[in-house]
């Protein structure tokens, strides 16, 4: 590796590059780093016949290949452990959604800290829609990133909150290594809120055979963790949930049938507006099953709120009585529960460190995205009170796509405040949520993305640092009590 790297360095040298020392590899005769040019980020390729694989600028003699999907995939051939794998076996995984392509690293630090498994490309449908990104752009972030710190440890690749065939589809030929089904569609969100006599009248639509399967599989028997349930309750879960539990078979069915490789499965069953009761997620996991379906994780809709980028709000106690139920049905049939929205919910995470002892799959997304908000306060006042006015003008519109209960009128005016008060701003739950809403609109503005990137390629490794101490607490509370 000592010559590798000194032909690396030479090279770089002879261009006025900066090379990412931890990057420097080779396979198959072939020399690979990440460097820092004037234009970004790009990979130096030389010596061995590989090296044509890669598309790139040639000069004297040596490759300069830009961060294209193209360029991802030579990479992944390369150098197998920039290519995103099943997360099965490792008992604590956590979800590392990066809008903007370029937190791996600083996440690679962290969980090489603590031991857990990341996955390091997650997005939903919704989040590449806002960021005008595909899964494939996803993918090849995550495996520059992997690349540039030299992590060998592995990562997976999350089609988060997919709710078609179609969209499986697509996840799986980008290269998505997991799939987490959102069943919300096909679960009937209004039956919470009606009468036992309405349910009644609403079973009663239900084909007759899904009512004698269910009344002859639950009703006057003893069940696991939950014990017996009544006619009122099995009819209330039934209305709730039967096409959901049909919908999930068809598309674990239809992934088994498109995939390639080990593929995660996630049931979502938390997008609704009720609480998921120990009976509905334990007669859920057991229709799945009976068909021998055994999710990886399944997330149910726990007490208490779980909104976009605040602390966890509600009982903790009840939290935890409900959250200890939940995992017995878990343990029972072999999967691990999934705690989705689970950025910055610090309050919940020693309880579900003990109650997993962590065996947990943990979701975060968009704090990552406010540790880069971060570094603009920090770094550029002037930019971050422009974003800032524009994340308050604009929050209505965000909130078409997420739910939000802050109350913008509790953020002081940031014209009486100075620019040393400015990173305080993301500590505030009101404005910390309303700028992790609206991420979307503001990758929108030529205005914001040109300096934003442009600022985050000048000052990465505060960044790096903000994520290593931001996600690391989110580990070191489910690590200290899973010991």
């Amino acid at each position: 590796m000592a010559n590798t790297a000194s032909t690396i360095f030479e090279a770089a040298e002879k261009l006025g590059l900066y090379v990412y020392t931890k990057s420097i590899d080779e396979a198959e005769g072939t020399v690979c780093a990440v460097v820092k040019t004037a234009e970004g980020k790009k990979m130096l390729a030389l010596c061995g016949p590989k090296a044509a694989a890669f598309e790139g600028k040639v000069e004297g003699g040596l490759k300069l290949c830009p961060f294209t999907n193209e360029n991802a995939a030579a990479l992944m051939e390369l150098f197998p452990y920039t290519k995103p794998v099943s997360h099965k076996g490792h008992p604590f995984t956590i979800g590392l959604g990066d809008r903007l392509g370029l937190a791996t690293p600083g996440h690679v630090r962290v969980v090489k800290q603590y031991g857990a498994f990341p996955i390091l490309a997650q997005q939903s449908i919704r989040e590449l829609t806002l960021t005008n990104r595909t899964f494939k752009d996803v993918i090849a972030s995550a495996a520059f990133g992997v690349f540039q710190e030299g992590y060998k440890d592995g990562y997976g690749a999350d089609g988060d909150h997919l709710k078609t065939k179609d969209e499986i589809t697509y996840a799986l030929e980008s290269g998505c290594t997991m799939i987490t089904l959102d069943c919300s569609e096909h679960i009937d969100i209004k039956a919470a809120a009606l009468s036992d006599v309405e349910i009644v009248q609403v079973y009663a639509e239900i084909p007759e055979e899904v009512r004698t399967h269910y009344e002859k599989t639950y009703l006057g028997k003893e069940l696991p963790v939950i014990g017996t349930l009544s006619i009122a309750e099995l009819r209330r879960i039934v209305v709730v949930f039967w096409r959901a539990v049909d919908h999930a078979i068809a598309c674990y069915r239809h992934i088994e049938e498109k995939r390639t490789a080990d593929v995660d499965f996630e049931l979502s069953i938390d997008e609704t507006l009720t609480i998921t009761t120990p009976a509905e997620h334990f007669v859920v996991a057991n229709e799945l099953a009976a068909v021998g379906i055994i999710p990886e994780s399944v997330a149910p809709h726990f007490s208490g709120a779980f909104e976009k980028g605040i602390e966890y709000a509600g009982n903790l106690n009840d939290f935890a009585r409900d959250f200890v139920v939940h995992q017995e049905i878990a343990d029972h049939f072999g999967y691990k529960l999934s705690v989705h929205s689970g950025s910055d919910k610090f309050s919940v995470f020693s309880t579900v460190g003990r109650v997993t002892k962590g065996h947990v799959h943990v979701k975060t997304a968009g704090t990552n995205w406010l540790e880069a908000v971060a570094v603009v306060a920090d770094r550029d006042p002037e930019l971050y009170r422009r974003v800032h006015k524009f994340a308050l003008e604009n929050r209505p519109e965000a909130e078409k796509y997420y739910h939000v209960s802050t109350d913008v009128s509790e953020i002081t005016n940031i014209d009486l405040q100075s620019d040393a008060y400015l990173p305080e701003y993301l500590k505030l739950p009101a404005s910390r949520q309303t700028l992790h809403i609206t991420y979307g609109l503001l990758l929108a503005e030529p205005w914001f993305t040109e300096p934003f990137f442009k600022l985050l390629n000048e000052y990465e490794e505060d960044y790096y640092a903000r994520l290593v101490s931001h996600i690391g607490k989110h580990l070191k509370f489910v690590t200290a009590q899973a010991k």
